[in-house]
C-alpha cells in the first residue's frame, strides 16, 4: 500500500483493513461529539491543549452542520477518532504504528477507511479543523469531488472563529496560486471541475489545492459559497454538472483580477 501526499491529506491508493484499535483506544478521551457522524476526540494532551481542542472540534462541527450538511436520510455512521499530539515524536510514533512505514503527511490525515482522523497539532492547530471536514462531508457527501473536499478542508485550516461562524482567511497557499499566474500555468475552470487524485496530490498538487480553495473562498466573499456548495450536493451529472456550476458561480476573470490583488502576510502561529 502507498499513499499519496499533499498538504494536510493522504489518500489511500489501496484498500485498507481497519486501524489497529490499541494505539487508538489507548489515548485518551478528551470529548465525544453526538450527531450523524459521532466524533471521539482523543489525545494525550494538557489540560489547556484538551480544552481548546474540544472547543474547537465542536465550533466546526457545529459551522459545517449548520452551512453544508444536507443529508437525504436519517443514517448514522460508525464514530471518527479524531487522534491529536502535542509532539513531532508522538505524531509520528502513532502513524508508524498505525499505517505503517508508507508515505504520510507530517501534518495530518483522514483515512475513511478506517475511521479515523489524525492531526500534528505541534504543526498548527489548524490540522484538528481541515481533517475533521474532510470526516464530516466525506459521510454527508460520498461523491463529493476531491478538488472540492480539498478545497473545504483548507477553508477551515485557516479560519477564525466568530459570533456567527468560521471566517475564511487569505493563507499561504496564495503563494502558489499567484507563482501560477504569473508563469501563466494557472489550471482553468475546465481543469478544476475534472481535477482528480492525480491532480490534486501529483506534481501540481500545490497549485491545484490552491486554485480550489481560493475559488471556494471568492464565492466565500460574495455570498454564494453555500448555494453553489448545496447545488453541488444535488447535482447528478458529476463533472458536466460541476462545470456548469463552476461557470454559474465564477467568473474566471474576475477571479484572477481578485486573486491578483490579495496578499498574504504570515502570523506567529499559535499552538
Amino acid at each position: 500500500m502507498r499513499w499519496g501526499v499533499i498538504g494536510l491529506a493522504v489518500v489511500a491508493t489501496a484498500s485498507t483493513a481497519h486501524a489497529d484499535r490499541e494505539p487508538v483506544e489507548a489515548l485518551p478521551v478528551v470529548a465525544t461529539i453526538d450527531g450523524p457522524t459521532p466524533v471521539v476526540v482523543r489525545g494525550d494532551l494538557s489540560i489547556q491543549q484538551s480544552r481548546r481542542a474540544e472547543r474547537i472540534a465542536r465550533a466546526v462541527y457545529r459551522d459545517v452542520s449548520r452551512r453544508f450538511l444536507h443529508a437525504r436520510d436519517d443514517t448514522e455512521h460508525d464514530p471518527v477518532d479524531v487522534c491529536l499530539f502535542a509532539t513531532e515524536r508522538a505524531y509520528t510514533r502513532f502513524v508508524d504504528q498505525v499505517v505503517g512505514d508508507d508515505d504520510y503527511s507530517r501534518m495530518g490525515f483522514y483515512l475513511g477507511s478506517k475511521r479515523l482522523v489524525v492531526a500534528n497539532l505541534a504543526r498548527g492547530i489548524g490540522n484538528l479543523r481541515h481533517e475533521l471536514v474532510h470526516a464530516l462531508i466525506g459521510d454527508d457527501y460520498p461523491r463529493l469531488p476531491t478538488w472540492l473536499n480539498e478545497g473545504m478542508g483548507s477553508l477551515y485550516g485557516t479560519a477564525r472563529p466568530g459570533k456567527t461562524g468560521f471566517r475564511f482567511l487569505v493563507n499561504y497557499r496564495l503563494r502558489h496560486l499567484q507563482a501560477a499566474m504569473k508563469a501563466d500555468r494557472l489550471p482553468t475552470l475546465d481543469d478544476l471541475a475534472t481535477a482528480g487524485r492525480a491532480e490534486l496530490y501529483g506534481n501540481r498538487g500545490g497549485t491545484y489545492y490552491a486554485l480550489s480553495r481560493y475559488v471556494l473562498l471568492y464565492m466565500e466573499q460574495r455570498g454564494t459559497l453555500d448555494e453553489f456548495y448545496e447545488k453541488m450536493y444535488r447535482s447528478d451529472a458529476p463533472r458536466r454538472a460541476h462545470l456548469a456550476l463552476l461557470f454559474e458561480y465564477v467568473d474566471y476573470d474576475d477571479f484572477v483580477t481578485w486573486a491578483k490583488a490579495l496578499r498574504y502576510r504570515k502570523k506567529r502561529r499559535r499552538r
